[in-house]
């Protein structure tokens, strides 16, 4: 970024990280108001001017990228994005009307949405000075440019930490009152190819822009009976398709008194973008009903991230697909899926939520070894087609659930380990999914097992297992991880206890270590293989538990691949080394 200097010829340097602090120094001086709408295009404003791209800023995409409205915003009828870039440009005078001359200078010209970036009135400065004064100046300037970047980091991590802690905090010491809504899988009916993977997309779609409302907390409970012991509200539904035509019936109904609060039916019709904007309507509906009966602040009311609706009903049915494999990864879909997926990226480039589906299949091939696909370089490709897959949906559906977890995931458990990457994605995943137990329990794992930090990745698991009364076990695996490297046995067993036996290969590697430090263990196995991704290598996956034999080796190797922090790794390790060759891997 360059500007014009006061003499009117030559060109110098404004430096990003100058800009940055002037970023910071506007929103520290609170003329920014206390809505973080100002905050929010502040920022993408600064963000695309500096990366390169701010050619791209127009008031479409301001309204679609910042403000969460639909691709099809009509500036014309809708005065957000003018109204804010005023309000911005008002709150920018006044900071600069009593502002550090030095800083430089961000403007909005009237009648554009594009900053201009210039140095402060103060940079004109004296006549040059004597060397000594120089010597000192470029001192100076060497230590601002080597501080201001790590000032920046320091403020970027207290913001991410800020982030963690409040998503760990229980629900009820909340400066408002968080609402507990359980959503039954929707039920299909009728005879329609692939209606029951539309039915469960559905309500599963409507669970997660319901957890987008910091005043929400959504779980999936196994039944109704359960959801009351919990919750107070819980949503139920069906898809039905009758006469070629889809029809959607909602319950809403309130605990304890299970009394029905709102209900509607309608009629969908037969295409993706009715069926999308059918979950717009009725999400809206409840969100308002929720809303008035408990008085909540407009402020906490947000609306959902955009979503691409340009694609037909077998489209929509394939990407709907995701979320019953994500629940059952193991099933006999995966390659159908994989196969329906690539072609609906190819048909739908655009497709942001397709892309990320398409990343977070990937990666349950490069992680686990399931359903890998066959051929040398399997393990490395399946990780390249994630990332490739994550980085379109970056681009495409910044702001998407299933986005910010195949990024979190990528960053933390990649082959090309970026810590950074990772917080910078867990926190903006927590962020605009606050009360949402997978996202909690995720995050919380990778923060333990990755990087170390026990108290704060056990303490949002806790917070997800507040919040899901049938937690799944993945959820208990950082409590059973923390349970096994210490020295009670009967702790790690019943920590254990809470896995799914039959589950992921790391649960089921747990259930095996726990029962192997059992005395007298007896050399009873589970009736199939168990089969772990040696993650570190590209060589077909051996079985770790096969009939009764524990595969010592393969175990190991899987370990070593995930790349754990040292202290777990080396303890894991030293127990599979500990365990007895055969018999320990008796499971219950």
């Amino acid at each position: 970024m360059t500007y014009p200097s006061r003499e009117g010829g030559a060109v110098a340097p404004l430096r990003h990280e100058a800009v940055l602090e002037a970023v910071a120094a506007i929103r520290t001086a609170g003329v920014l108001g206390r809505s973080p709408r100002r905050a929010r295009l502040l920022d993408y404003l600064i963000d695309r001017e500096l990366s390169g791209h701010g050619e791209d800023i127009k008031p479409h995409a301001i309204a679609v990228e910042v403000f969460d409205r639909d691709p099809r915003f009509d500036p014309g009828r809708d005065s957000i994005v003018r109204t804010e870039i005023g309000r911005l440009r008002e709150a920018l005078a006044r900071f600069y009307a009593l502002a550090d001359p030095e800083l430089p200078v961000i403007e909005i010209p009237r009648g554009s949405c594009r900053p201009t970036l210039r140095p402060g009135p103060g940079e004109s400065g004296p006549p040059p000075s004597p060397w000594p004064r120089r010597l000192a100046a470029l001192a100076g300037l060497m230590m601002l440019i080597a501080i201001v970047p790590m000032l920046w980091q320091a403020h970027v991590r207290q913001a991410q930490e800020r982030v963690f802690a409040a998503a760990a905090r229980p629900i009820e010491e909340a400066p408002y009152r968080v609402l507990r809504v359980a959503v039954l899988p929707f039920r299909a009916e009728g005879r329609l190819e692939g209606i029951e993977d539309l039915a469960y997309g559905f309500g599963a779609e409507i669970a997660t822009d319901l957890a987008a409302h910091p005043w929400i907390a959504t779980s999936a409970p196994r039944d109704a009976a359960r959801a009351a012991e919990t919750a107070d509200y819980l949503l139920r539904g069906r898809l039905m398709w009758r006469r070629d035509t889809l029809l959607a019936q909602l319950e809403l109904i309130s605990f304890p008194g299970r009394r029905t609060v709102w209900t509607t039916f309608q009629r969908i019709g037969d295409s993706a973008d009715a069926l999308q904007e059918t979950e717009r309507t009725v999400l809206g509906q409840i969100v308002r009903r929720l809303g008035a009966a408990h008085r909540v602040r407009p402020e906490l009311m947000r609306a959902p991230p955009p979503r691409y609706a340009e694609s037909d009903l077998p489209d929509l049915s394939c990407l709907m697909g995701i979320h019953r494999y994500l629940a059952a990864p193991a099933a006999p879909s995966h390659a159908a899926l994989s196969s329906c997926l690539g072609r609906v990226v190819d048909s739908h480039p655009r497709y942001g939520e397709a892309w990320a589906a398409l990343a977070l299949l990937r990666l349950d091939e490069a992680r686990f070894g399931r359903n890998l696909r066959s051929g040398p370089g399997a393990v490395a490709s399946a990780w390249g087609d994630a990332a490739r897959a994550t980085s379109q949906a970056l681009r495409l559906a910044p702001q998407g659930l299933m986005t910010l977890h195949a990024a979190a995931i990528l960053a933390i458990e990649g082959p090309g380990r970026d810590t950074a990457a990772f917080q910078a994605h867990a926190a903006r995943l927590l962020e605009l999914y606050p009360h949402h137990p997978p996202s909690l329990a995720m995050v919380g794992l990778d923060l333990a097992a990755y990087e170390g930090r026990w108290d704060e990745g056990l303490a949002l698991v806790a917070q997800a297992l507040r919040l899901e009364p049938d937690a799944p076990g993945r959820f208990h695996l950082a409590p059973a991880l923390k349970a096994l490297m210490g020295a009670d046995d009967a702790a790690a067993l019943a920590a254990v206890g809470r896995l799914d036996p039959a589950g992921s290969p790391l649960e089921r590697l747990l259930v095996a270590l726990a029962r192997a430090r059992l005395p007298g263990a007896a050399p009873a196995g589970p009736p199939a293989a168990l089969a772990l991704a040696a993650t570190a290598t590209d060589a077909p996956p051996p079985p770790v538990v096969a009939g009764a034999l524990f595969d010592r080796a393969a175990a190991e190797a899987f370990v070593r691949g995930q790349r754990y922090t040292p202290g777990l790794e080396t303890e894991l390790l030293r127990q599979i080394a500990a365990a007895d060759p055969a018999p320990a891997a008796a499971l219950p």
